[in-house]
């Protein structure tokens, strides 16, 4: 019987802790499923869905001892089978936004979308700088699912309304 865990994972950044994380997985007898891991602010975190038998489990989570030990923070969570896993029907929307850096921007998008049900699957945000003027840039990734009946036309003329009030620039993907 397989098991699916996912194992978060934070600390100070530094050469060689993706090496680390995904060695302790593959030692232990686990299956990396999914995962991302990026360095905010210069620390170092990680999300990686992995599967394993509970005699592997037991091997891995004494394995997480030396991850903490070298200063990386680690904690488990339960997760189900992705196979296994029902998502609600729907129509996938996808868009990238990019604006002069300001708050707001994202908790704005994002309850559009949960005031019309929409799942948010995978988000990505970063703040960049233009290349003449050092000027911050915000750029946001997306994908979520809009449910069935739901106007994924309405969606979008609702987010290119707040596009235009908020000065961003709104590009729809496939």
């Amino acid at each position: 019987m397989k098991v699916f865990l996912i194992l978060f994972s934070a600390g100070r950044d530094r050469p060689g802790l993706a090496d680390e994380i995904s060695t302790l997985l593959y030692e232990g007898g686990a299956n990396l499923e999914d995962g991302r891991m990026s360095v905010l602010g210069g620390v170092f975190a990680g999300m990686t869905l992995f599967s394993c038998t509970p005699a592997q489990l037991e091997r891995i989570r004494l394995g997480l001892e030396t991850l903490r030990a070298r200063g990386l923070d680690t904690f488990l969570h339960e997760a189900e089978d992705p196979a296994a896993t029902q998502r609600p029907p729907g129509l996938p929307l996808r868009f990238e936004v990019t604006a002069m850096d300001h708050p707001g921007i994202v908790q704005k998008l994002v309850h559009l979308l949960h005031g019309r049900q929409v799942n948010i699957e995978t988000m990505d945000t970063q703040v960049s700088r233009a290349p003449l003027s050092g000027t911050p840039l915000f750029n946001l990734s997306l994908a979520a699912t809009v449910p069935v009946g739901k106007s994924i036309a309405r969606v979008k003329e609702e987010l290119e309304a707040l596009a235009r009030e908020m000065d961003l620039d709104l590009i729809f993907g496939t």
